[in-house]
């Protein structure tokens, strides 16, 4: 049963996240230190994840994964891009709200539960929601932060993460082998994921007050929305293609990981960049991410136990 073994490296790293949130609170660190940690998970641990999760040799099966797990990636995304159109015309949702049903922390949390609970040759299929993710989140993501200028095409290409992708994906198919030095490097810098997120998270924490934290009562609808409807529907929807489809359940799993998780972290930096409330966005951030240390394994065991 999977369920456990995620529940132990879920609350393994929220000790993370908590010990940081003390040195914040102890004046050891600053919240503003987390801001060059979120550049350096951005644009160089994260890219160095997805381009690692690439190096493995390309089988038939490996091949027929990564379709399924893009697909169900696809279909996860669409789900949620319905749910935040109808927030915004019956709840008025922000754009903030509405990124964050929308947009999961499926790379900085799910890479890391996937390597304990399943082993590092599936995190391979992570990838699949990541390539799906960076696609939609940079432009259509971006499009809800900045609806008024026309899409910047040359930057979406040159992110740094879609990038790793490709060359990734040029790797595995080519099945061009690294060097063995620099296979390490890869790999050793792409396990730093987990414990680099929750130290951000946590200095995020540190840095706020409880009243801070709930000033905004929407937070709560936000969280439900995020946590409990849409990976609700994300559960009843997976639960149906791996009672229908013939496709391993593990890989309709993976998938699910990524639309459990809580509320991005990228949402955030965008937040800044566009003046879109970014303490609000940081709130339903910490909220979501605290929650899934009970909602995740929660839904992974109603999965479990409906899939069959």
């Amino acid at each position: 049963m999977i369920a456990i073994p995620l529940a132990k490296k879920i609350a393994e790293l929220f000790l993370i996240l908590f010990a940081a949130a003390a040195l914040v609170k102890a004046g050891i660190l600053k919240t503003e230190n987390s801001k060059v940690l979120s550049r350096l998970s951005l644009y160089f641990v994260t890219p160095c994840v997805v381009f690692n999760s690439f190096l493995k040799e390309l089988t038939p099966e490996i091949t027929r994964g990564l379709l399924t797990a893009a697909a169900l990636a696809a279909g996860f995304q669409a789900l949620f891009f319905l749910i935040a159109a109808v927030l915004r015309r019956l709840w008025k949702a922000t754009e903030v709200e509405r990124a964050s049903v929308v947009f999961t922390n499926v790379g900085n949390l799910v890479i890391p539960l996937v390597a304990f609970a399943k082993g590092q040759d599936w995190v391979i299929y992570t990838s699949a929601y990541i390539l799906v993710f960076n696609l939609l989140f940079w432009t259509m993501g971006v499009r809800m932060f900045d609806s008024e200028n026309a899409l910047n095409l040359k930057k979406v290409l040159l992110n740094p993460n879609l990038l790793a992708t490709a060359a990734g994906l040029v790797m595995l198919f080519a099945r061009i082998k690294l060097p063995e030095p620099v296979a390490l490097a890869f790999s050793d810098v792409a396990a730093m994921i987990g414990p680099l997120t929750m130290m951000i998270t946590g200095m995020v924490v540190g840095g706020m007050t409880f009243r801070g934290m709930f000033a905004n009562r929407r937070v709560f609808g936000v969280l439900f929305f995020r946590m409990i409807l849409a990976s609700g529907l994300a559960v009843l929807a997976a639960v149906l293609i791996a009672r229908v489809l013939p496709v391993d359940k593990s890989i309709v799993l993976i998938p699910l990981l990524g639309a459990l998780a809580p509320s991005g972290s990228n949402i955030n930096q965008m937040a800044i960049l566009y003046n879109k409330d970014a303490q609000y966005a940081s709130a339903i951030n910490v909220l979501t991410t605290l929650s899934c240390i009970a909602t995740i394994p929660l839904w992974v065991m109603v999965f479990e136990a409906l899939a069959g």
